[in-house]
Order: C-alpha cells, then structure tokens, then sequence
C-alpha cells in the first residue's frame, strides 16, 4: 500500500501513514493531524532527507575522489561516505535506518580513537627525540667535527656541540610535543563531544528519545573546524587538487553546522 500524500510504501494495509500520519481512504490521502510515535525520527527524519544532506554526500564522495586520487584517503573516511549515502536512501523511501546511523557514529568514534592514539605518539616520539639528542650530543663525534669545521669558517655558534646538539633536541622535542598536546585537546574537547551527538541521533531513535547530546556545542565545534580547514586553503594553493579537497571539507563542515543548527539547536 502506498501513501497517496508523502508515498511512503508498505507491504501491509494501512490506516494511517507510518511516516506522515495521514489518513488512508479509498485510495485518496485524507490530511490529519500526525501522531509522532517516535519523537527522535520527526527532528531526523526532515534532516536526513533535507537538500543540503544531499550535498553533503556530494561533498563527501568528490573530497574521497580527490584525496584518492592525490595521496590517498584513510579507510575511514569512505566508510562513513558510503554510510551517508545509505542513510540518505534510507530517507528517501521514508526510512531511518538506525543501523546506518550506528555505523556513523561508530567511524566517527573510530577516528575518536585514532586521533588519541596519533596524540599518544607524538608525544612518546617527543620525548626520545629529546633524549635521543642528548646521546648524540655527547657522543657522536661526526658532529663535534661538524661544529669545529664551522668554527675555523669564522660562524659564530654556542660554546660547546653538545649545546647546540641540546638545543635542537629539546626545539624538536617541544614541536612534538605541542602538536601532540593540540590534537589531545581538540580530540577530547571536540571530537568527543561530536562522537556522543552522533550516538545521541542513533539511540535516540533506537530508544524514541530527542535529547540529542549538546547539539549547540557541536554545531560550534563544526564551525571551528570550518575556520581551520579554510585556513588550509591558503597552505594548499600550490596545488589544484589539494585546494579543491580543502575547499570541499570547509563547505562539509560549514554544511553540517547548518543541519545541525536548522533541525537540532532549534528543536531544543
């Protein structure tokens, strides 16, 4: 049986529309007022089959077509490309998936993870950096001849190589570290909080709840990531193909925050 006013689709007779709510009468749809049986699918429902949705899956294929095509993309990042489509065709034929929807949140919650796990890294390489520099300081004398060669050119260096050998362990030692510090930080203030909103849409539809976690903040932290990435752009501009894949993740970013702000924050 098909709805006469939204076309949503069964294999069973119906009374009333599953997705809309209206009335089912000798073949001509009746307006009446819906009943929402799951209040969790009336804010995702309108969302998942919104336009810009669309043009996030565009956005989302052409930045993997690219990357791709350039220096690779990470496994994750077309998993979640094919999971939107699904989520997408889902909502065309009046479905939401929660399945599709758990396997969102779960790649979101794998780079979660993969980021923490980058951060970890740096910082361990910073510090044997450190100490690695140290030992070749004091030990290695290819260096101190190195230095000593300078010296008789009449450069002017720091008293001893074992200081300049220090002195470039512990700048390199404290880059590692600042970058491992900066992606620990954004990964727990910002991808954290995006993780639990993404698990928030899938259990709430699972459990028929609308208390979306912290949507606001989220939209707010897309819209950071928007600024970051558009600052890239400049970084990219040498290369064609490298500033078209910066371009599309900034009008992702800029994307989402919008769906986010249109159909969460507002429903609040």
């Amino acid at each position: 049986m098909k709805c006469n006013k939204c076309g949503f689709e069964s294999e069973r007779d119906f009374e009333y529309c599953m997705n809309c709510g209206t009335k089912a009468k000798d073949d001509k749809a009746v307006t009446v007022e819906a009943v929402s049986l799951n209040p969790a699918v009336d804010i995702v429902m309108p969302a998942l089959k919104d336009k810009l949705f669309l043009v996030l899956c565009i956005l989302m294929t052409t930045a993997c077509a690219l990357s791709l095509a350039t220096s690779g993309m990470p496994l994750i990042y077309i998993l979640i490309t094919v999971f939107l489509w699904l989520t997408y065709a889902d909502a065309q034929k009046g479905i939401v998936n929660e399945k599709h929807l758990q396997f969102i949140s779960g790649t979101v919650y794998a780079q979660y993870i993969i980021a923490n796990v980058v951060s970890i890294i740096l910082l361990v390489c910073g510090v044997l950096f450190g100490i690695l520099f140290e030992i070749v300081a004091e030990n290695i004398s290819f260096w101190k001849v190195f230095v000593e060669e300078l010296e008789k050119n009449g450069l002017s260096l720091p008293n001893t190589s074992e200081n300049i050998m220090s002195i470039c362990g512990i700048l390199l030692s404290a880059l590692f570290v600042f970058i491992a510090v900066i992606v620990l930080v954004f990964n727990l203030l910002g991808m954290r909080k995006i993780h639990r909103f993404a698990k928030s849409i899938y259990l709430g539809i699972v459990c028929q709840n609308s208390n979306f976690e912290r949507p606001r903040t989220v939209k707010n932290w897309f819209i950071f990531i928007a600024v970051m990435s558009a600052i890239t752009v400049l970084g990219n501009l040498t290369s064609f193909i490298a500033a078209i894949t910066s371009v599309c993740t900034t009008a992702i970013m800029i994307i989402v925050a919008m769906l986010i702000d249109k159909y969460f924050v507002k429903e609040m």
